[in-house]
Order: C-alpha cells, then structure tokens, then sequence
C-alpha cells in the first residue's frame, strides 16, 4: 500500500491532491441498507468519494440519523480524509441508491 504523500506546487507549498491509491474500495450501496467494510491491514488514512450523501460510523455500524443524536454517537455525514489508525471496520449507508469509493493510504 502507498503512503499518502502532499503533492508540493512550484513553490514548495501544499497544493491540492494527493498521490493514487492502489488500494480502492467500492461499495454499492442500496438505499437504506449499511454496510460494515474491513479496513485494509496497512491503511492509516483514507478518502471517501461517493455519487450521493452518505453516512460513516468508523469501528461500527452507521446510520441515517432519525431523530436528534447528542450524546456523540451519530454517523458522520460525507466524510472526506480521515485517519484511520485506532480501528478495523467502516460502517456506511447512504439515504439513497449511490456509489461510494474509498482511498486507502498506508
């Protein structure tokens, strides 16, 4: 698996982007129905992409909010980059039909 690197503008600043994964999840998901992923063995980041809004619970299963969440337990809606060190499992689901993919970074 390929670390993450930050790719450097002329100037040696940070730009926008990231190297390519070789290693890339897709899940179908139906609209409702969650999904649980098994993280790669040497992932410790990744990129989520998806067709529509979707939720992630990260070391469990996720869900579409229905009511109020205050008590720090709710799915997070369309995360983007995210480390991934302290757990072994990607919960997903999304409201509707869609696609997402996830980047998985060492």
């Amino acid at each position: 698996m390929k670390e993450m690197i930050t790719i450097l503008d002329a100037n040696h600043y940070p730009a926008v982007g990231f190297n390519f994964s070789n290693s890339v999840y897709a899940s179908v998901l139906a609209a409702g129905v969650p999904e649980v992923v098994t993280i790669p063995t040497a992932a410790k980041k990744v990129i989520f992409s998806a067709t529509s809004d979707f939720y992630v619970k990260f070391g469990g299963a996720a869900a579409v909010p229905s009511t109020e969440v205050a008590d720090g337990t709710a799915s997070i809606l369309n995360p983007q980059l995210r480390s991934i060190d302290a757990v072994t499992t990607i919960g997903i689901i999304s409201p509707t039909t869609c696609i997402v993919t996830m980047e998985f970074y060492a």
